[in-house]
C-alpha cells in the first residue's frame, strides 16, 4: 500500500501541450520539463546544467512543478510550495558570448525577473502588483511570490545563471501555514476567481525573455526608470540588517546604478553612520509601518 503523495490531483496539473502551444518565445520554454513534485526546481535546473557538455543548449530551458517539497527561498529560507494550483519554475539562462558586459549586469537579472513578472500579473488582472526591492511580489503589503536566482559555472566553465520563480497563483487562504497568512496572499484571493496558469505562464516566459534580452544586449538603463516605477520599497521608511552594522533604519530613496538599495539612515546604530545615504546590496528589507 502507498504513502501519502503530494503530487496535485489531475484537475490541478498543467497542461503543458496547451501551453507550448501559446507561446511565442525563441528560447524560453521552448525545452520544457515537468514534473507533478520535485524537492526544488532551481536544484533540479542546477543538477542539469552539469550533466551537459554543450551548456549553451540549455538557455530557455524551464523546469516547472506543480510542488515543491524543499522549496528555497533568499538568504537559505524556506518556501513553501503547496500543491495548490500556483506556479513553481526556474529558467535558465546562458548569455550568448557576444553580449556586452555580463559581469556587471548580473545584478540586475533578479530585480529585472521581478519586473517581468509584475508586469505580467498585473496585464492579466488588472490587480496593481508591486515589487518590494530587490525581488518579491506584493498586491498591497501582501506578498505574492519571490524570485531566486542563482550562478553557476558549469563543468567547462560556462556562466549560466538559474532563475527561481515562485508565486501564489490559485492558492486559498487555508493552503498557507498560519504563520504566513497574516503576510501573504494569492493573486486568485486578489481577484476574486481562479486564474488560468498556462496562459499566465505563456505571458510571463515571453515578458522574462525580453527582459533578459535587452538587459544582455542593451544594458540596464533603459529598465530602471520602469522598476523604479514598480518598485514599493521606495519612499519608504525601511529597516535592514547588515552584518556589518547591525540593524538599520532609513528612508529608502532610489535604485543604484548597479541595482542597490540606496538608503538615507535616520538611525544611528554607529558613529559610522549618522544620516548618512548608504548602499545596500545584500539584506532583509523590512518595511515599517506607519
Amino acid at each position: 500500500m502507498g504513502g501519502p503523495t503530494n503530487d496535485p490531483p489531475p484537475a490541478d496539473r498543467l497542461d503543458i501541450d496547451r501551453l507550448q502551444a501559446n507561446l511565442h518565445t525563441h528560447a524560453f520554454g521552448k525545452t520544457l520539463r515537468y514534473v507533478p513534485s520535485t524537492a526544488s526546481t532551481n536544484a533540479d535546473a542546477l543538477a542539469y546544467l552539469q550533466q551537459l557538455t554543450g551548456p549553451a543548449a540549455a538557455h530557455g530551458t524551464v523546469i516547472l512543478a506543480d510542488c515543491q517539497t524543499a522549496g528555497r527561498g533568499r538568504r537559505g529560507r524556506a518556501w513553501h510550495s503547496p500543491a495548490q494550483g500556483n506556479i513553481y519554475m526556474s529558467v535558465i539562462v546562458v548569455p550568448e558570448p557576444g553580449a556586452t558586459r555580463i559581469g556587471p549586469w548580473l545584478s540586475w537579472i533578479p530585480l529585472f525577473s521581478a519586473l517581468a513578472v509584475s508586469d505580467c500579473l498585473s496585464n492579466c488582472t488588472g490587480l496593481a502588483v508591486s515589487v518590494k526591492w530587490p525581488n518579491d511580489l506584493l498586491i498591497g503589503d501582501k506578498k505574492i511570490g519571490g524570485i531566486l536566482c542563482e550562478q553557476t559555472t558549469t563543468a567547462d566553465r560556462t556562466p549560466a545563471i538559474v532563475i527561481g520563480i515562485g508565486l501564489n497563483i490559485n492558492a486559498g487562504p487555508d493552503n498557507f501555514p498560519e504563520e504566513l497568512r497574516a503576510g501573504a496572499t494569492s493573486v486568485a484571493a486578489e481577484a476574486g476567481h481562479r486564474l488560468d496558469r498556462v496562459m499566465i505562464l505563456a505571458d510571463l516566459l515571453l515578458r522574462l525573455e525580453q527582459r533578459m534580452d535587452r538587459l544582455f544586449h542593451d544594458g540596464p538603463s533603459g529598465m530602471i526608470d520602469e522598476f523604479t516605477r514598480r518598485c514599493s520599497t521606495l519612499g519608504k521608511t525601511v529597516r535592514v540588517a547588515l552584518e556589518e552594522n547591525g540593524i538599520v533604519q532609513g528612508i529608502a530613496e532610489s535604485i543604484g546604478p548597479d541595482g542597490c538599495l540606496c538608503l538615507r539612515v535616520t538611525s544611528d546604530p554607529s558613529p559610522t553612520l549618522p544620516h548618512r545615504l548608504l548602499e545596500v546590496r545584500s539584506a532583509e528589507v523590512i518595511h515599517v509601518r506607519g
